[in-house]
């Protein structure tokens, strides 16, 4: 057992330097991004993304064997509530100024654009917003649908 558990622990750091790593590199070239082409910038962000992503799953997969009963339903619960408690105070978030000029100050700043539109900015991030939260919805109920449709399948059909 300890030489199984010590055999996960390279494998462990390599995911959770995959995991921190790429958006860290992101934020730190922020200013050589800003003098490459819109297309450079989009691969390089997808890339990280990527990385960020499959490392977190192989993180999470080698969590979840790990923990017993108890602890997968408070992630299940957590990771339920938490999306939705989380979606809905960003758009609370939304309908106060200070909030909406945070985000206009960091967007003028990063950007490096003096005085940016402020209506213009802040229908973009609700509009990006809202886009995460309808392809989370969506990918959710799709998701849901094909495991009930895999799950009910008779047990005569090949997997």
């Amino acid at each position: 057992m300890s030489t199984r558990r010590q055999s996960r622990f390279p494998l462990r750091t390599l995911l959770l330097v995959l995991m921190v790593l790429p958006p860290i590199a992101i934020f730190a070239g922020i200013p050589w991004l800003k003098q490459q082409p819109d297309s450079l910038v989009f691969l390089l962000s997808g890339i990280a993304a990527i990385l960020t992503v499959v490392a977190s799953f192989g993180v999470a997969i080698l969590t979840d064997r790990q923990i017993d009963e108890w602890q997968r339903s408070a992630a299940r619960f957590s990771g339920q509530w938490g999306w939705t408690i989380g979606a809905g105070l960003v758009a609370l978030l939304l309908s106060f100024p200070p909030f909406r000029d945070l985000i206009v100050a960091t967007v003028a700043d990063w950007a490096d654009v003096a005085n940016p539109d402020q209506k213009l900015v802040v229908l973009a991030f609700a509009f990006g917003f809202g886009g995460v939260v309808i392809a989370q919805g969506l990918s959710t109920m799709l998701l849901s649908i094909g495991w009930a449709l895999w799950m009910s399948r008779s047990p005569r059909e090949p997997s």
